[in-house]
């Protein structure tokens, strides 16, 4: 236990010398402080309200009609491709988080794909400041830089040098809480994608299987002992902020929230 206590001190003064360039680098570059302030609008924009975090898991799939119906009503955050689920192909989501590599990379063209299906009502789009110029014209969005490693707190400034998740769940929970929701609620988070190799998500992923890099067992025990950690860092902030995290997802690995039951909130 001694080496792994001495392994993470050093690695905690690493972080804090990493997060020390890191923000010595945000406050020298004017030009990206100026553009990430615009999201100083978003602040407690919605405080006091309660919002819904939908991942692609597969338990998604299990909804039924009168709970979509009840989502439908709700401020709902939508991650990813959940634009192809058919189960929940009803809701419209005020926000859209579009935050891993790929989404400015091979999968570039999913923001174009994301706004033709809510063309009706396009939802603001949450993504990474390197993406600035994926986003269709006329379509709002929050830019992210996050370049904090979260080694003790987690920061959830949206307008600064936010912390990293490596989690676009984690990001879109850190969002809310800026945002003001204090009460978020989690469905189709099964964080299972370690111990499984089949039914990942709740549509058909093939073709994004085949465009992606495939990953052997250590790269993601040691990826979700990575997130999990930011997770319980999440939690303790929003305990700070008197915020309140449920995990609605049934059978989801992810402990660093209270679970509960889908039908006692919808």
């Amino acid at each position: 236990m001694y080496f792994f206590d001495l392994k993470q001190c050093v690695d905690n003064l690493m972080y804090y010398v990493f997060n020390f360039l890191s923000d010595a680098e945000f406050f020298l570059n004017p030009k990206r402080k100026a553009l990430l302030a615009g999201n100083k609008a978003f602040h407690n924009k919605h405080a006091g309200e309660r919002c819904f975090i939908l991942g692609t898991g597969p338990s998604l799939a299990g909804l039924t009609c009168e709970q979509v119906g009840s989502l439908s009503k709700e401020t709902v955050f939508a991650v990813n491709s959940i634009f192809k689920v058919y189960v929940v192909s009803s809701i419209t989501p005020r926000y859209y988080a579009l935050l891993d590599n790929n989404y400015w990379g091979v999968s570039k063209g999913t923001f174009v794909e994301v706004v033709e299906k809510y063309n009706n009502a396009p939802p603001v789009i949450i993504t990474d400041i390197r993406a600035k110029t994926l986003v269709p014209n006329g379509v709002e969005s929050i830019l992210i830089y996050s370049k904090n490693y979260p080694a003790k707190r987690i920061r959830c400034d949206l307008s600064g040098n936010m912390s990293l998740t490596l989690n676009v769940v984690g990001s879109s929970i850190l969002s809310a809480i800026y945002m003001g929701f204090n009460e978020v609620y989690l469905l189709g988070c099964d964080y299972n994608l370690f111990c499984s190799r089949i039914g990942t998500h709740c549509y058909n992923d093939d073709a994004e299987i085949k465009e992606l890099p495939s990953y052997n067992l250590a790269f993601y025990l040691k990826y979700y002992h990575l997130i999990t950690e930011f997770h319980y860092l999440i939690s303790a902030l929003a305990q700070r902020n008197g915020v309140k995290i449920i995990n609605l997802t049934e059978g989801s690995l992810l402990d660093a929230y209270p679970f509960a039951r889908v039908n006692t909130v919808l």
